[in-house]
């Protein structure tokens, strides 16, 4: 919010790819339009179920979980373990539970603390092939309601950056998917919280085909998705820069 004054002095329009974030700019004096997520934009991209998960080398009556710890060196170190030791705990409560790893191409997962595959740069066809995922904080939270992939949302910091965060950060979520539907869509854990056993339990439900907290969450995904507006946002971007080039 401290960041909203400096902003109406300096922006002449402005292009938002998130839905609330128009009448937020608009309420302090900038001249913003939501033009859609650009997510949308690589719908294209999505494999069906049964296409993402032969890629994967995976059946179609596996049970999968997906893991997506980060695509930064520190996001890798703070939640791998973490993600690593809820997996396994889910492993031996769901015997035959396949587990798959999203990997960026910016960072390396040592494959002694990760035993599990590790996909590179297919983050679309690792949430269609799987049942349900464990998300880091950010942009792939998006992507998983996009995809229609039920997640939980989990995310540690440094214990600096977090006693901040918590004096300036007015929101009540962190998860991208909750802050734009305005509730919790998705069960978050942050620091503390970040408890490999209550992960666990909130994840457990979501790989059960019939279970009504999972059918409720892809209610919820939906409706995340319907806010992200339509296709063609960097169209509607280069219109608004052809209106201020002439």
């Amino acid at each position: 919010a401290g960041r909203l004054g400096q902003l109406a002095r300096i922006v002449t329009r402005a292009a938002t790819i998130l839905p609330f974030e128009e009448s937020l700019l608009r309420s302090h004096g900038i001249d913003a339009t939501f033009v859609g997520h650009p997510l949308l934009d690589r719908i294209d991209e999505m494999p069906e179920r049964t296409e993402a998960r032969r890629s994967l080398g995976l059946r179609e009556s596996d049970s999968v979980l997906a893991l997506f710890p980060g695509s930064r060196a520190q996001e890798i170190d703070r939640h791998l373990d973490d993600f690593v030791r809820t997996a396994r705990i889910l492993e031996e409560r769901r015997p035959g539970l396949r587990v798959v790893v999203s990997a960026a191409p910016t960072v390396t997962i040592d494959p002694a603390r990760c035993p599990y595959p590790r996909v590179p740069s297919a983050s679309f066809a690792v949430l269609r092939a799987a049942d349900a995922a464990l998300c880091k904080s950010g942009t792939t939270t998006l992507e998983a309601a996009v995809a229609g992939c039920p997640l939980v949302v989990a995310y540690k910091t440094s214990p600096w950056t977090y006693a901040i965060a918590r004096r300036v950060v007015k929101i009540p979520h962190i998860g991208l998917v909750n802050v734009v539907a305005g509730r919790e869509v998705a069960r978050e854990f942050v620091q503390d919280a970040v408890v490999p056993e209550r992960v666990a339990d909130a994840l457990a439900p979501l790989l059960e085909a019939s279970e009504p907290r999972r059918l409720a969450m892809l209610e919820g995904l939906t409706d995340v998705r319907s806010r992200l507006g339509t296709p063609g946002a960097a169209e509607r971007v280069a219109a608004i820069a052809s209106e201020l080039a002439a």
